[in-house]
């Protein structure tokens, strides 16, 4: 018996990029969810505050796009270190925005090369997708932790 997440599980680009695009959407509003004078909230001293951790989604988008997929441009200033939620949102934004030009302009053959990734190892620029998609699920995680931890209730869970 297959279950509903096999059913909806992603098999061609058209799916990813609807995946892609509603993960967009919740990272704005986990975002959204946080007030502003929490931005800077972190639960201990040495992690990523939640600022940080959205900068850090939409800087490894564009750093896993830009290196393993295609170089390009996303238009995203991550120098600045202390973006409002405003800026934060733009950055989001722009950096799922980049990911799914980059990924749209792929060939099915560029998107069966093999690269290399970190430590060396080679995978497909099809995998690369999942692990730019993993990555970004793995930080939306801390951030809804980020959020309970101040007593918001986070934006419902979807994956497609």
């Amino acid at each position: 018996m297959l279950s509903g997440f096999y059913v909806n599980a992603q098999t061609n680009q058209e799916e990813f990029s609807s995946k892609w695009n509603t993960m967009k959407g919740y990272t704005v509003e986990i975002l959204e969810a946080m007030p502003d004078d929490k931005l800077d909230f972190k639960p201990v001293d040495d992690v990523m505050s939640f600022r940080e951790m959205v900068m850090h989604i939409a800087g490894a988008n564009i750093m896993m796009a830009n290196n393993f997929l295609r170089e390009g441009e996303a238009g995203v200033d991550l120098e600045k270190e202390d973006m409002s939620k405003a800026e934060l949102k733009e950055a989001v934004e722009k950096s799922f925005d980049f990911v799914a030009e980059t990924v749209a302009s792929l060939t099915d053959a560029e998107l069966a090369e093999e690269v290399e990734v970190f430590g060396g190892n080679k995978i497909t620029r099809r995998q690369v997708e999942n692990l730019i998609d993993t990555h970004g699920i793995h930080h939306r995680g801390n951030l809804i932790v980020y959020l309970r931890l101040n007593g918001i209730e986070p934006p419902a869970f979807r994956a497609w």
